[in-house]
């Protein structure tokens, strides 16, 4: 993957811009994640869409939502895409109160990616998961070689510890901490958040891309104008996008918190260990 950066400016309020459930009429969430095939058969790109619907006392509903599937044939060559569509009926209304709570959490820049924010919502890693991450990054020798000698094995055992409880964490947070002066740009590969919030003939756009830690920050487009973008840092946007989405949709999962705990574990293993 080929990564490079681009110096924009982007004017940062504490508010940049507001926007009212009442005037809203429509609000489209669209996720996907995909890389070059590069003439690989197999699974390329996964996406997914969750369409939202005012109804007639102003609250709103999900009225579809789909996943998407994007393959490569055997051949490398012949491309597939797959469509599933998922039920909505049993999906309950989403009060506007909620709507509108989550778009304030859009508009407003806040100093939240801080352990006061963040650990309280994160689940306790376990071994498990701590081995996993190690193998993924060809470091399980880190904390299993059986020819460790007894301090060796000590050390490996007090690491694990201190990841359980997430020692360093505000060291890594202060390393990982996205700039809000710098917008990534990745050339062969795509991980992003695209919501439309669109209110008669007018539309804002909100993205993120997940190559930064937890999608932040949010890019805001005001009336299509994709020349001029506000940038918003804000994890509370992550976790008042989760309250209005099913749990069990990539989207809720991509948004959520706990998916930091495999870059400080792997920091972690890096730097302290």
């Amino acid at each position: 993957m080929t990564k490079f950066l681009l110096s924009i400016f982007f004017l940062v309020g504490h508010f940049a811009f507001g926007q009212s459930a009442d005037s809203i009429n429509k609000i489209v969430f669209s996720y996907g994640k995909s890389h070059n095939s590069w003439g690989d058969p197999g699974i390329y790109g996964r996406g997914e869409v969750i369409e939202l619907l005012k109804t007639t006392s102003g609250d709103f509903k999900i009225s579809r939502h789909f996943t998407t599937t994007e393959s490569a044939g055997n051949d490398g060559k012949t491309f597939s895409k797959d469509t599933t569509q998922l039920s909505t009926k049993t999906l309950k209304i989403i009060n506007k109160g909620k709507i509108q709570s989550w778009l304030t959490q859009l508009n407003t820049n806040k100093e939240n990616f801080t352990v006061a924010f963040i650990k309280p919502k994160l689940t306790i890693p376990t071994k498990k998961e701590i081995l996993q991450v190690a193998k993924k990054y060809d470091k399980l020798w880190m904390l299993t070689d059986s020819d460790f000698d007894r301090e060796d094995k000590a050390d490996a055992r007090k690491g694990i510890n201190e990841m359980k409880k997430f020692v360093g964490l505000d060291s890594f947070l202060i390393f990982k901490r996205p700039t809000i002066e710098y917008d990534m740009v990745v050339i062969d590969s795509y991980n992003g958040l695209r919501v439309l919030t669109i209110q008669n003939n007018d539309t804002t756009e909100y993205r993120c891309q997940f190559f930064q830690p937890l999608g932040q920050p949010v890019i805001c487009y005001h009336h299509k104008n994709y020349m001029k973008g506000l940038k918003v840092f804000n994890l509370e946007a992550n976790t008042s996008t989760q309250k209005l989405l099913p749990k069990s949709s990539m989207i809720n999962k991509v948004l959520d918190l706990n998916n930091i705990k495999e870059e400080y574990i792997k920091w972690y293993l890096d730097k302290r260990l």
